[in-house]
């Protein structure tokens, strides 16, 4: 059912290209710290309207529990997305957000970039890339996409076509959650479909557009943009040995004309080598082991591939198959993996904070505990370090710590709803049940539930002096929220 509502918000996403908008927005004047998000006569969307967009979106997604909880993915996509940035600001186009690229646990070939700079890519498809500039390049349209607000320009041109209220789009997905995933796909497709046809040609100006751009930002970035063409062949001949397209071609697709420009244009740029980094290997190597359900015949496939030397790259599939062991629960041959990897790459840090997750996974929690405080102490910032850290504290009840680690890594991170239910079994081992239902709040706020958000600060009130400064701030923050979901409701596209 999770999985059938994530498709829903794919869908949409695709399919959000052929929306207009009559603008309807609230004129209301707004407290600071809630997007103003413009006034009825506006006639474009804003980069603050994209934004509550794309929060009110991301939301949906958190609730879907799609997005992988495996924040070393989610830290490397982070780190090409910094690439990514850099190279498009130097090529002098503007990006109004901060590119937000995050990992799907779906094994299915897709990516798809939606307001705000959200950029979601499903672990499938980095799977099926076999070069690091494979997946830059598909990284690269979709940052193109942002960067000439391809979204923000249809609802522009369109904005009387077809009028579709925040609310109806949002009580569509919530039909497909709740047990009747064909109505509200149903119910979204019926609005948008006559909508579509009138609009191929705008979103094949502006997939075109997003090629070329997408190429510069790639050959920016270092990486090599003859993978551009490259991986539309790859996913065009996978259609070969499936009844069905990759997604990724559904929401992008592919033609002969389109494919040769792309090998043109990157014919002309002059050559550049462009290697894989190790840590593109190392998360396919995680992802591998994460979607193996048949971890006794994986760790049998690794073995057979090291022997026979079957691979792209060997330091990757060593860290494979410590993974796989520990998996299959064969501790002491895990842990004796990694530990010699983690001594043959002292400079890693993956490989020291791997080790102490086998650890963790073996329930040897004091030299788990042990490695990660090492770890966390020289890299502070390190969101991967940091939350293995907190939840190997959380375990041996050391909530105080914990406490701290988490707190530090929320600044940055103020909604991740893993972040905010580490917090809440943190205020509980420490008995303090105001800050426990606080905090509940938020975690349902990042999941787009109100009622749930409400309820539970209602109960810290209970928990609370009427007149303290805690309970001042609770009704502060139902204000807050109430404005927001208010401004959801007015919201037309």
């Amino acid at each position: 059912m999770i999985r059938k509502q994530y498709l829903l918000i794919s869908i949409l996403m695709s399919l959000l290209f052929g929306l207009g908008s009559n603008t309807v927005f609230s004129n209301t004047i707004i407290e600071s710290n809630i997007p103003d998000i413009g006034q009825r006569s506006a006639m474009t969307l804003s980069a603050d309207t994209e934004e509550f967009l794309g929060a009110g979106l991301m939301q949906q997604l958190n609730a879907s529990e799609l997005i992988t909880q495996d924040w070393v993915v989610n830290e490397y996509l982070t780190t090409l997305s910094q690439k990514l940035s850099l190279a498009t600001q130097q090529l002098n186009y503007k990006l109004d957000y901060k590119l937000d690229i995050f990992g799907v646990n779906s094994k299915e070939l897709n990516a798809f970039a939606f307001f705000g700079g959200h950029i979601a890519v499903h672990c499938g498809l980095i799977l099926a890339l076999q070069t690091e500039s494979e997946l830059a390049a598909v990284l690269s349209h979709e940052t193109a996409h942002i960067a000439q607000r391809h979204l923000a320009r249809i609802f522009t041109t369109n904005k009387k076509m077809m009028p579709l209220t925040y609310a109806e789009i949002l009580g569509a997905l919530v039909i497909g959650a709740l047990g009747s995933p064909e109505a509200g796909s149903h119910l979204v497709t019926a609005a948008l479909g006559s909508h579509v046809q009138r609009l191929i040609n705008y979103t094949r100006e502006h997939e075109q557009e997003a090629d070329r751009i997408g190429i510069q930002i790639l050959t920016k970035a270092g990486f090599d943009p003859n993978a551009f063409p490259l991986v539309f062949r790859v996913l065009s001949q996978s259609t070969r040995y499936n009844d069905k397209p990759p997604e990724y071609l559904l929401t992008h697709p592919v033609f002969e004309s389109r494919i040769a420009d792309c090998t043109n244009r990157a014919e002309r740029i002059p050559y550049q080598q462009a290697p894989d980094s190790l840590f593109f290997h190392l998360v396919r190597a995680r992802i591998e082991v994460d979607f193996e359900t048949n971890t006794k015949q994986l760790v049998a496939k690794i073995e057979e591939r090291l022997k026979d030397g079957r691979y792209q790259n060997k330091i990757a599939l060593e860290y494979e198959y410590a993974l796989a062991l520990v998996r299959n629960k064969q501790f002491s041959q895990g842990i004796k993996q990694m530990q010699e990897l983690k001594n043959s790459h002292p400079d890693l840090w993956i490989f020291e904070l791997s080790l102490a997750e086998c650890y963790f996974e073996s329930g040897n929690m004091a030299e788990s505990v042990s490695l990660l405080k090492q770890l966390y102490t020289v890299y502070p910032t390190q969101g991967s370090i940091a939350l293995s850290y907190a939840e190997a504290l959380l375990q041996t009840k050391q909530a105080k710590v914990s406490e701290q680690v988490l707190l530090k890594f929320k600044k940055k991170n103020p909604h991740n709803p893993t972040v905010l239910q580490m917090l809440v079994r943190t205020y509980s081992q420490l008995k303090r049940p105001t800050a426990v239902h606080q905090t509940q709040a938020e975690w349902h706020y990042s999941r787009g539930e109100y009622k749930e958000a409400f309820h539970q600060l209602d109960i810290a009130l209970e928990h609370t002096p009427a007149e303290s400064r805690t309970a001042q701030e609770i009704r502060i923050r139902k204000e807050e929220i109430e404005a927001i979901a208010t401004l959801q409701k007015k919201v037309k596209m």
